[in-house]
C-alpha cells in the first residue's frame, strides 16, 4: 500500500470586470477553507483591478483542485478545500469523479485505500477477509483471484492517484 502526499490545491480567481474589458487580471490563490477568509482573498484580487468598482468574479482555472466549472460559489469552494486539506487532492478528485459535492460528507465510508494496482487490493481484501487464506493452504489452491478480482470491480470505483497508483472506494457506502 502506497501513501499520497499532499500538495497546494489553487484556483485562478478573474475578475470579470477586467476580463469584459478585454484585460485578463486575475490571481492563482490557494482557497481559505473559511467563508469570510476566502471572500477577502477574492476581494483582494477585485481590488487590485485597474478597473473601477470590480465586483464580480470567476474561476478560469484549476491546478490540483478539482474543476467546479465557472462560478462553483463559496461554500462548495470550501467544502472541497476543507476535503482536500483532510484527504489529500488525488482522493478528493477520484471521489468527485464517481460522486458530487453532496457527497463528501461520506468519503470517509467509501474511502479505502491507495494500492499500487487494483489487483493488489483485490488480493490484500481476499486475504484479510476469507478465512484459510494465506500461503500455501488447500484453499488458496484453488481460490480465482482474477474472477474476484472481476467482481469487486462492480462494487469498488478506483481513481488514480499520485504516480499512477490506485484509490479504491466503495460504491456501496
Amino acid at each position: 500500500m502506497t501513501t499520497t502526499t499532499k500538495t497546494d490545491a489553487q484556483i485562478y480567481v478573474a475578475c470579470l470586470a477586467s476580463y469584459n474589458s478585454g484585460v485578463l487580471h486575475g490571481e492563482w490563490i490557494t482557497p481559505k477553507a473559511d467563508k469570510e477568509e476566502l471572500q477577502e482573498q477574492i476581494n483582494k484580487v477585485l481590488k487590485s483591478s485597474k478597473i473601477p468598482n470590480a465586483e464580480e468574479w470567476a474561476i478560469h482555472d484549476y491546478d490540483s483542485f478539482p474543476n467546479l466549472g465557472e462560478y462553483p460559489g463559496l461554500d462548495n469552494i470550501i467544502k472541497v478545500q476543507e476535503a482536500i486539506d483532510e484527504h489529500g487532492q488525488y482522493v478528493v478528485s477520484a471521489f468527485l469523479e464517481n460522486w458530487s459535492i453532496e457527497d463528501l460528507d461520506h468519503i470517509d465510508d467509501a474511502y479505502y485505500g491507495e494500492y499500487d494496482s487494483f489487483s493488489e487490493f483485490a488480493q490484500q481484501l481476499a486475504e484479510d477477509t476469507i478465512e484459510g487464506l494465506n500461503g500455501n493452504s488447500t484453499l488458496a489452491s484453488y481460490f480465482d483471484y482474477e474472477k474476484w478480482e472481476r467482481d469487486l470491480s462492480y462494487d469498488y470505483h478506483e481513481g488514480e492517484g499520485e504516480n499512477g497508483s490506485s484509490l479504491i472506494f466503495n460504491a456501496n457506502w
